[in-house]
């Protein structure tokens, strides 16, 4: 029979107080509190399965404590009724709790008995995940449960924590793919000083534990790299034919969940400046199925030209503050090399538009190849308001055809570099859509990328 369990807290003080040749251990605590089992880890564990050939297993263990826990002990492991659950979880809860069936787990033994020297034992559970599914699929409304219970005819159970109350929150096919950081970056170079080799090592791996070997086959997905350029607004590039070396498969070994590749990139092959990428794809693998997160690792290179010398160069808006800013404000100062000098929009007199979108437009005053804008905020930690704009090219300063690249300028006062699609000419048009404050917009420098 199970007993509650209250610690004599008196008795203890009296141990602790009085000789204890005067007090024998018995005579001081109860006989039902020399050996007190109880469930480690008790209470509600969630638990998702994973859909493979094999069952999954969760240890449960059983403490044996108490005043004098060389005694031996026998408790048994069972399961709670569906009638017990519903009273002791589901009315008070308001949840549908429904008992796994019999034949959807089993339990390595529902008996266990302690020597004097053991101080712990444990039950193995087994779970039949595909079964469980079936569940699942059959009844989506409930909540499956495999509540288990510990109890002893001869000793004392805490009866606090005498419950194992295991919560199946899905079932998952296990899948593999690669670890892709949350935010990509970039492998940087100057295009004069570009490495002749380049490695890049990849992580993947399986989101599971692994008892398979793995295998996983790979391949380049350039038609990645148009959906990524429509999706975020950048202008990647594939990298050149031969530039890059990549095995057709690599082997995830068992009982790793986490491996790498390694791909070398010949850097010779990167002449001309501008954002490549090498979309390396998970095409299929041995065992389960390809991760739909983690399908694609994108890698990502940039290839800067040198700043070009901006001498002689102009610049123009049709929207300049002419008072408000003191000796600031025309556009022109975003050539001059001063980043405490800025272009600002009207606020307060001058002539030009007032709102969203301005323009600025720069004469280069002579052809040139460029891949690569950057820009600079206003030199402010309050007032670096410009957001989001496209960049266009010309020939003649009057035809533009489609923006060539976009930008969205974050609020610091750092160097922000956006690519465009490669291209020559000798006007660069710089359209600016939104501000991150109303409609005031202003930029400390402009600088371009090329020959």
């Amino acid at each position: 029979m199970k007993r509650n369990i209250i610690w004599l807290t008196g008795a203890l003080v009296l141990l602790s107080a009085c000789d204890e040749s005067e007090y024998e251990l018995q005579n001081l605590v109860p006989e039902e509190y020399h050996k007190i089992l109880y469930v480690n880890h008790s209470g509600k564990q969630e638990m998702t399965l994973y859909d493979t050939d094999e069952d999954y297993t969760y240890t449960l263990s059983v403490i044996k404590a108490g005043s004098d826990p060389s005694q031996t002990a026998n408790v048994n492991v069972g399961v709670l009724s569906q009638e017990q659950v519903d009273v002791e979880y589901s009315q008070p809860e308001a949840v549908n709790y429904k008992v796994l069936t019999a034949d959807s787990y089993s339990l390595s033994t529902d008996s266990l008995n302690f020597t004097a020297e053991d101080h712990f034992r444990s039950v193995t559970i087994s779970v039949n995940s595909t079964k469980v599914k079936a569940l699942m699929d059959n009844d989506p409304s409930a909540e499956w449960v495999l509540p288990l219970i510990v109890t002893s005819e001869t000793d004392s159970i805490n009866s606090e924590k005498n419950q194992l109350f295991l919560q199946i929150t899905d079932v998952l096919v296990p899948s593999v793919g690669f670890v892709v950081p949350p935010e990509q970056t970039f492998d940087v170079y100057d295009i004069a000083s570009v490495p002749a080799s380049i490695s890049k090592v990849i992580e993947f791996g399986l989101d599971a534990e692994n008892r398979w070997e793995i295998t996983c086959g790979l391949t380049v997905d350039n038609s990645y790299i148009d959906d990524y350029n429509e999706a975020n607004g950048t202008v990647f590039q594939a990298l050149p034919e031969g530039s890059y070396t990549l095995p057709e498969s690599v082997v995830l070994p068992s009982d790793a969940t986490v491996s790498s590749l390694e791909v070398s990139i010949d850097g010779t092959k990167l002449v001309a400046a501008g954002d490549y990428m090498l979309p390396v794809r998970m095409s299929d693998v041995s065992e389960f199925v390809v991760s739909a997160d983690g399908a694609v690792y994108p890698i990502m290179i940039r290839v800067m030209a040198e700043e070009l010398d901006r001498t002689n160069w102009t610049a123009t808006a049709d929207s300049e503050e002419e008072t408000g800013e003191g000796s600031n404000g025309p556009a022109q100062l975003i050539l001059d090399g001063n980043i405490d000098t800025y272009w600002h929009s009207i606020w307060q007199s001058g002539s030009g538009k007032r709102s969203v979108p301005y323009e600025i437009i720069i004469d280069m005053k002579s052809v040139h190849t460029f891949a690569h804008i950057g820009m600079i905020q206003r030199n402010s930690d309050q007032y670096n308001d410009t957001g989001t704009g496209e960049f266009y090219v010309s020939s003649d300063g009057t035809n533009w055809g489609d923006p060539i690249g976009t930008f969205s300028m974050a609020r610091n006062v750092e160097l922000q570099i956006f690519p465009v699609k490669p291209a020559s000419g000798q006007y660069i048009k710089i359209k600016i859509l939104s501000s991150h404050r109303d409609q005031n917009c202003s930029l400390s420098e402009v600088y371009v990328y090329g020959e």
